[in-house]
């Protein structure tokens, strides 16, 4: 017990002229970040990942829309405007204007579409005029297509008229 005793006053004396020498430093002011102003993003062409190689990875920044869904199973036929993102498995005849657009495996678009870029991996019918279009494997289009450059990868079905926008 004495000699457990003796160690402890020992360690006591080591220790504190430590604690003394150690002051706690005044608390700082967290910097503050900078802020960059930036110029309002265009309705098109502007991307969030900025890589824009219209392989449907690509979402764009325009007014941080959400990217809409017509699911598998679903039917739409009407109009659809907007400056967002358009993912479609299910099916839609009618009217697009759309800053992006991708046609899912399942999905069938039918119609007068407008749209910066188009992924298509399903079937596409209709006009079509849009500046970046890729077509993959799966894809069936046909119509008449007005783009400004185009991917088809091996195994893309591309069927009806095709125009390179200067």
């Amino acid at each position: 017990m004495f000699i457990n005793k003796k160690r402890n006053e020992e360690r006591e004396k080591v220790a504190a002229p430590v604690a003394e020498e150690i002051q706690p430093e005044a608390p700082q002011e967290p910097a503050m970040p900078e802020v960059v102003q930036s110029d309002p993003e265009p309705a098109y062409g502007a991307y969030a990942n900025g890589n824009g190689n219209g392989n449907g990875s690509a979402k764009p920044a325009v007014n941080n829309l959400k990217p809409s869904i017509i699911s598998e199973g679903f039917e739409f036929v009407g109009e659809i405007r907007s400056n967002g993102y358009l993912t479609i498995d299910g099916s839609v005849r009618g009217t697009l204007a759309l800053h992006s657009i991708q046609i899912g495996v399942t999905g069938t678009l039918d119609g007068n579409v407008s749209c910066d870029t188009m992924n298509v991996k399903g079937n596409f019918s209709g006009s079509l005029d849009c500046r970046d279009l890729t077509i993959g494997s799966r894809a069936v289009v046909d119509g008449n297509i007005s783009f400004k450059s185009i991917t088809i990868q091996r195994g893309g079905v591309v069927k009806g008229e095709l125009k390179k926008k200067p």
